[in-house]
């Protein structure tokens, strides 16, 4: 069906030969007697610019249908052999030297993904379809809108139709309607909220360090302002006084606290003395 409509619209993409024929013709006729046309004055056909953009775009969508087409009757002529050749049984050797050709046939299966393979088949088919109907529509939406009408809103339910089962079969594992869009809709589903989990922790970063950083700025900030409110050239002095200032506090405190520190050591070693028990190494004369 694709290619035959294919041989259709290809002739629109060339200039109509007999359309031109008879438009110099009839002024072939003008030319000789004007009054066969009466006031209908025929002009010469204007040079050909190349086709309608809507019949490109129509001869693409269609020539992607039928490449899809092609391209999975070849994949399936591939997997028949493929599938002869794992059902094949060697007859020579042990049944144990038998058994583990077969688990590495079935070990090659799982680690060269044969069943994605396989299952894009129907994609193939489905999408091949589905450029068909799109084609189909585009092109007659041209002609008459009520025949385009039928094609779309048969299209338009079969994709409503297909986005269905692929929902009802990913939501549900028990459901029959299983299809290969339940497979791909898995693995963007863990995709996309792997990557918005992502995009998330990422964007909460940027505003923590945001927060940090406006706090260390309000902070910088703060102190130019108390800089500029005393003044730069009497901050130096002001910080030497203050630490004058400290210094001579704990040196008086440290001066202070050495009779303390003696009286308390003398009134210990009489405790001592009373108790009737002299310290190892102590001298009672000293």
């Amino acid at each position: 069906m694709t290619s035959a409509f294919i041989i259709e619209v290809n002739s629109q993409l060339q200039p109509d030969q007999n359309e031109e024929t008879a438009a110099l013709l009839r002024v072939l006729i003008y030319k000789t007697d004007s009054t066969t046309f009466g006031g209908d004055v025929p002009a010469i056909p204007p040079p050909w610019t190349g086709p309608p953009h809507t019949i490109v775009q129509v001869q693409a969508i269609l020539y992607a249908s039928f490449a899809a087409s092609l391209f999975s009757a070849l994949l399936s002529m591939l997997g028949k052999q493929w599938l002869n050749r794992y059902m094949s049984t060697d007859m020579r050797g042990t049944a144990i030297e038998r058994s583990q050709n077969q688990q590495q046939k079935l070990n090659g299966i799982v680690t060269w993904y044969f069943d994605y393979v396989m299952e894009s088949l129907p994609l193939m088919l489905q999408a091949a379809l589905l450029l068909l109907g799109c084609a189909l529509s585009q092109y007659l939406w041209e002609m008459n809108t009520t025949v385009a009408s039928v094609i779309l809103g048969v299209t338009s339910l079969g994709i409503l139709f297909y986005l269905f089962i692929v929902i009802a079969g990913s939501v549900s594992a028990s459901c029959p309607y299983q299809t290969p869009g339940f497979r791909i809709l898995q693995s963007t589903t863990s995709a996309v909220v792997s990557v918005t989990s992502a995009l998330v922790s990422a964007t909460l970063a940027v505003v923590q360090a945001f927060g940090h950083a406006c706090v260390v700025s309000e902070t910088i900030r703060t102190f130019q302002d108390l800089g500029y409110f005393y003044g730069f050239s009497l901050l130096p002095c002001t910080l030497a006084y203050d630490v004058i200032c400290l210094g001579q506090a704990m040196i008086k405190q440290l001066v202070a606290s050495v009779p303390l520190l003696v009286a308390s050591v003398h009134q210990v070693y009489i405790r001592l003395l009373s108790a009737g028990s002299t310290p190892h190494g102590v001298d009672q004369q000293t």
